[in-house]
């Protein structure tokens, strides 16, 4: 059985478990407790973007500033996909920035992939 945590109401900083993905849907997390409750390779998401925000995340690729709407209806359908494992983002090539244009004009020339295109900025 997987728990549900609720941060507004809950210490999280004490629990054991370590996730993959945090998504701060409210925008109301603290940038360290999100990224301190991340497994290795996981990655927070935070739809609070922010100067200073961005800027972090330029030297940490644990906190990706999102810039979106969290409609009932779409993050309903995200939890239906992941509770039912239908959720799978399988990445088939990861290339540096300046990587990027070869790469997307390759794939606008019809280049087809086995799944997602990564551009990394680091």
């Amino acid at each position: 059985m997987e728990s549900i945590y609720d941060y507004g109401s809950a210490d999280l900083s004490g629990i054991g478990v370590r996730f993959d993905v945090v998504y701060d849907t409210a925008g109301t997390m603290p940038v360290t407790l999100g990224i301190g409750l991340l497994r290795k390779g996981g990655v927070f998401l935070d739809i609070d973007p922010t100067p200073a925000k961005f800027l972090r995340a330029l030297f940490n690729r644990r906190l990706k500033p999102i810039i979106c709407t969290a409609r009932a209806e779409i993050l309903d359908g995200l939890a239906q996909a992941a509770g039912s494992k239908k959720l799978r983002l399988p990445i088939a090539e990861s290339v540096h920035l300046t990587e990027a244009i070869p790469l997307l004009t390759a794939l606008e020339r019809g280049r087809k992939l086995p799944g997602k295109a990564v551009v990394a900025i680091d």
